[in-house]
This record gives structure tokens, sequence and C-alpha cells, in this order.
């Protein structure tokens, strides 16, 4: 009998360790069943979608291409929708025969919460008459990784091709004089006009610069004939080329070897540097007063 009440009791405690046992189980799934209800019944984070994104749009009042040395070629910037965030549009270089010496680049800065700015291209006059117009293709855009996200993934960018034309003063004639090599040459300007005959102009032109530039000649001056002369100090034949810039805008070139030896030049004693230094001429001048005509002598 003592057996059987013990073999009972170990019987019943197997079965309520059971019974403990099923219990904690459905306890824990139920548990784990409503985490999971839980977290299935939460709103997912919505996936932020650029299609509300800002579009730029671009004008300019200059649509032709061209260009006048000196200009400023303007880019109005409008997006449709202001952000709180600044975006920089700017403009690169792509192809042409434009350097960075030729042209500025002043990016639009579209401060937060605005909607237009301005970009512009500036070109700057050299002052040097050029017969070849420059040119240059530049792209437009937003250059910063972090701003470019910041618009439509759909923004289009225009590609601007310019071409440069020369700009001459319309007030006087530009004469550039430039040689080969590391010589040093001058040019000198005579007047020989009724009202200043036989007298010295401009001396513009004697410095150590390669090419010499002069200025000196203007359409309002006396009307008559004016002399491009040169000074070689007694150097060696050489090759010499004249660019003239006409006040119509139009560029002349004039080439050709100057040798003193060869006696084929007028010789004028330079003497507002103290003594007489001789100059030759080279260039005739005619000024009407309302153009000028260049022969070479």
């Amino acid at each position: 009998m003592m057996n059987g009440s013990k073999n009972l009791k170990i019987i019943r405690m197997r079965n309520l360790f059971k019974y403990l046992a099923s219990g904690l189980i459905l306890l824990l799934f139920t548990f784990v069943s409503c985490d999971l209800i839980e977290t299935a019944e939460q709103d997912a984070s919505p996936v932020v979608s650029p299609d509300g994104y800002p579009l730029a749009s671009f004008t300019t009042t200059n649509s032709s291409g061209t260009v006048t040395e000196g200009d400023t070629l303007v880019y109005t910037i409008t997006i449709n929708k202001p952000i709180d965030r600044s975006i920089t549009f700017s403009a690169a270089q792509k192809s042409g025969t434009l350097t960075e010496d030729d042209y500025k680049i002043i990016p639009a800065v579209l401060a937060p919460y605005t909607k237009t700015a301005q970009l512009m291209i500036v070109f700057f006059d050299d002052g040097f008459p050029s017969a070849v117009e420059k040119t240059g293709q530049f792209e437009v855009g937003v250059f910063g990784i972090a701003e470019h996200y910041l618009l439509n993934p759909a923004q289009t960018y225009p590609m601007v091709n310019v071409k440069v034309k020369n700009y001459n003063d319309p007030t006087l004639l530009t004469v550039i004089f430039s040689w080969p090599g590391s010589a040093d040459y001058d040019m000198v300007v005579w007047s020989d006009t009724p009202a200043y005959p036989h007298t010295e102009w401009s001396d513009q032109g004697a410095t150590t610069a390669n090419p010499e530039v002069d200025k000196a000649i203007w359409l309002s001056d006396p009307p008559g004939t004016y002399y491009i002369n040169v000074m070689d100090w007694d150097g060696p034949a050489f090759n010499y080329k004249f660019t003239l810039g006409h006040p119509d805008g139009s560029v002349q070139i004039i080439e050709g070897t100057f040798d003193r030896a060869a006696k084929t030049y007028v010789e004028d004693g330079w003497t507002s540097w103290g003594g007489s230094y001789p100059s030759y001429r080279v260039l005739k001048v005619e000024n009407s007063g309302t153009k000028f005509t260049v022969t070479k002598l």
C-alpha cells in the first residue's frame, strides 16, 4: 500500500507539471501573438517621393547665342515652389575656344523660401582687336551633390552655345604691334596734319611689352595724316604684325618685314625723351573724322 500511494503521488505531480508547462507555453504564445498583431497593425513610415520636389525654369534676354566682349549673359532661374534650403546654380564650360581669362561666371544662389535668382556669365573686353570670334559651350546646372537632389528628378538643364564678337573702341584707332621672339622694339605716332605738321603725337607703344599698344589717334583729333613709326634700336631685320581695330568694329591685319638696312623708310628723329632717337615710318593713317584709312609704306 505504501508503494502504491507513493506511485500515485508521483503520477499526480507529473500531471500537475504537464499542466503548468502547458499553461506557461500558452501564456507565452499569447504574448508573442499579441506583439505580432500589434506590430502588424502599426502604420509603416511613408516613403518620401521626390515627385513633389520643385522644378526650375530658365529664361534669358539674349537667346541669339551671340555676345560682344564686355557683355554679360544673364539667365533668370525660377523654381515653381520655394523650399527651406538654398540652391546654387552655376555654369561650366564644356568646349570651345574661350579660356578662363575671357569670362567670369557669377553663380545664382537661390535663397531659402525664394523662387528666383540670376546666373551671369561676364565676357571681358581684353582691349585687343581680333578678327576671329571665340566660341564656348556652357552647361548650366546644380553641381553640388547634396543640392542636386533638392530638385525634381525630371529636372533638365540648358546647354548654352556662345559666340563672342570682338569689341573695338568706337572713338579711336586701336593699334597692336607684335613680333616673334624676345627682342625689344617700340612704336611711336607722329601727326602730319595741317593743324599739327610733323609733330610727335604719342609714345604709348614705347614700353618693354610685346605686343605694344597705342590708342592715341581719335576720330575727334584733327583730320589729316598720321604716321606709325618703328624703333628697332639698331637690331637686325624682323617680322612684324600690326592688328588694327577700327571704330566700326572691323579688324585690319598688316604684316611685313622691317629691315632698316634697306633704307626704304622715312626717318623721323624722336626728341621727346631728350636727344634724338631714330624712328621709321611703317604705316600711314588718314583720319577723315568719320573713319580711318591705314596703308603700309
